[in-house]
């Protein structure tokens, strides 16, 4: 870890990356991360930051304290798990969930620990350009991805948003276009591009779902039973509602 030097007054602890930092360029495997202070609060109360993710981004920027990984190239799972680091060390573990019984449609709530979360393991070997291989089984073709960060992330949330009457939104051609790097080696965009488009959607729906499958980070997804005795999956959102229970405390 680079020796950037921290005001000594500064309380923090050292978050691991669950991505192992195997897509940054200086391949940082943990990060020094400040413990939110009376001043966050601030930042939790901001009426131009409450109902938007901008107070994620801002929380992220102030409490990130190794200046050489950029808040917005981070990966999402990284992200997630210095969240969770801000929210436990400031509020405790114990996280509300809300959920539907399937068998009466009634909805209920149920606290989970956030503490149980475990790490996926990561079996992916990056190539020489840090970049994970994957066969297409209807094209044959070989390609190279790398996994999106948070300001490709927010790019794609701004063209799905853009998108207005009838207009038909090209997220899902686009998100494969930010992470395909190369179709048989070739790694022209406007090849790229051009196969895209006419890419089979078996194609398609079997590379996301292993890009879900075995990207790197935690397992959100917890069972928990319903007042029926039915179990449940619920999945942890990293929105503004992971910190609103806490607003106007």
């Amino acid at each position: 870890m680079e020796n950037f030097n921290i005001d000594p007054s500064i309380a923090y602890d050292v978050v691991q990356l669950p991505s192992q930092g195997l897509s940054y360029t200086n391949k940082k495997k943990s990060v020094r991360v400040g413990y939110l202070t009376a001043a966050d609060e601030n930042v939790l109360m901001s009426p131009n930051l409450i109902n938007g993710e901008a107070v994620i981004d801002e929380l992220l920027r102030r409490k990130i304290l190794d200046r050489d990984l950029d808040v917005n190239e981070l990966l999402e799972e990284d992200r997630q798990a210095i969240l969770i680091f801000l929210r436990n060390t400031a509020f405790g573990t114990i996280y509300k969930v809300k959920a539907v019984d399937p068998k009466t449609g009634e909805n209920f709530e149920q606290d989970i620990d956030l503490s149980s979360l475990k790490t996926k393991e990561f079996k992916l070997k990056a190539n020489e350009n840090d970049e994970y291989t994957y066969h297409l089984a209807i094209t044959k073709k070989d390609i190279t991805f790398k996994f999106l960060t948070q300001s490709q992330e927010n790019e794609l949330l701004t063209i799905r948003n853009s998108a207005t009457g009838n207009q038909v939104s090209n997220v899902i051609t686009k998100r494969l276009e930010m992470m395909i790097k190369s179709i048989d080696g070739n790694k022209d965009p406007m090849a790229i591009y051009q196969f895209i488009q006419t890419m089979p959607i078996k194609d398609s729906q079997d590379f996301k779902k292993f890009v879900s499958d075995n990207k790197p980070g935690l397992d959100l997804f917890i069972d928990i039973a319903a007042p029926s005795g039915e179990k449940v999956t619920v999945v942890i959102d990293f929105g503004v509602e992971f910190f609103r229970p806490f607003y106007g405390l």
